[in-house]
């Protein structure tokens, strides 16, 4: 059980007292992976199962998202039930779900059920995808319901401009300096006709499909996905971004979760250019430097992310362009 401030323990006591107020707690933990929100597991006395409070750093706007999305795709993608809520105070309590995260299964070297959990893994990303919008970009709750508003980036080659983009933050600058900056400007502006438009995919896309917001468990002795958490940052896009942040960790010598992952995907219903290995490593750069345009960041990630970055740019620079 980890310590929980005494500030915030009566604040979470009182919000217990409001959704559940003909329960006891027996103790209150505080749940780790989540970088944003705060997420507390709340154990009852007597039978009660255990539910997870969730604290929204962002407000009641991404409260409210989080539990349109789960309204509009809980029938065919694994999430957990939103039991009680209430946007305006930025808060949801939600079910507890047994199982690991695919970051714990990984490492436990456990080969068959990392391939397993894999391809349960491609096929609920390939669920995930067939919802869809009238066009791309961020995703808003109006009323209980998603609705589309800006677009990211307007006209060709949305990549390496949103890279640079991100490129020209005052907090990535300082972390990364004017060396890597201008090697990342270079690198994926020289890969710029290998890249997709993506201008019309309006699938929904998580945004954070990484090891730690993907449940995993064992059911019959087969892995699968148990559910997918953390949808605050969904919007309207390419679903090969979340091909390329699931598969950010993969090492290409000694694969885990290919072909298993991306195989399921297709056979399920998503879609993957003739070249896609290289095309979502350089998709999923924007994603790595978004990251590091963040004011607060513990250091081991920052240090991870940098190295991910740079090991892009070292397996990718001599990629045949004209492929």
């Amino acid at each position: 059980m980890h310590p929980i401030k005494s500030l915030l323990l009566d604040h979470v006591n009182h919000l217990i007292a409001v959704a559940f107020p003909n329960r006891k707690v027996a103790r209150t933990e505080l749940l780790h992976g989540g970088l944003i929100n705060t997420n507390l597991k709340i154990h009852f006395e007597s039978d009660f199962k255990p539910v997870v409070l969730r604290l929204y750093r962002d407000g009641a706007a991404a409260c409210d998202k989080e539990i349109a999305v789960h309204n509009l795709i809980r029938r065919h993608v694994p999430v957990p039930e939103i039991l009680y809520s209430e946007t305006k105070g930025a808060f949801a309590f939600i079910e507890y779900i047994e199982g690991i995260t695919f970051q714990q299964l990984k490492r436990t070297n456990n080969l068959h059920a990392i391939q397993q959990a894999s391809a349960s893994i491609g096929k609920t990303l390939a669920a995930i995808g067939r919802f869809r919008f009238p066009a791309p970009g961020q995703l808003l709750a109006s009323e209980g319901s998603l609705v589309v508003g800006n677009k990211f980036i307007e006209g060709p080659d949305p990549i390496p401009r949103i890279l640079d983009r991100f490129l020209a933050s005052t907090v990535f600058q300082q972390r990364a300096g004017s060396k890597l900056v201008d090697q990342l400007h270079n690198f994926i502006w020289s890969y710029a006709t290998i890249l997709p438009s993506l201008e019309t995919d309006c699938s929904l896309v998580h945004n954070d499909f990484g090891n730690r917001n993907i449940l995993v468990r064992e059911i019959n002795g087969v892995w699968s996905v148990a559910a997918i958490l953390d949808w605050e940052m969904a919007f309207s896009g390419s679903p090969l971004l979340d091909v390329g942040h699931f598969l950010r960790y993969e090492p290409d010598a000694t694969p885990l979760r290919e072909p298993y992952f991306s195989r399921a995907f297709v056979e399920h219903g998503g879609h993957l250019p003739d070249n896609w290995k290289p095309v979502v490593k350089l998709i999923d750069l924007t994603g790595l430097v978004e990251c590091l345009t963040h004011d607060e960041l513990p250091t081991d990630v920052e240090a991870e992310l940098f190295a991910l970055i740079n090991a892009t740019i070292a397996t990718y620079r001599s990629l045949d362009v004209n492929a």
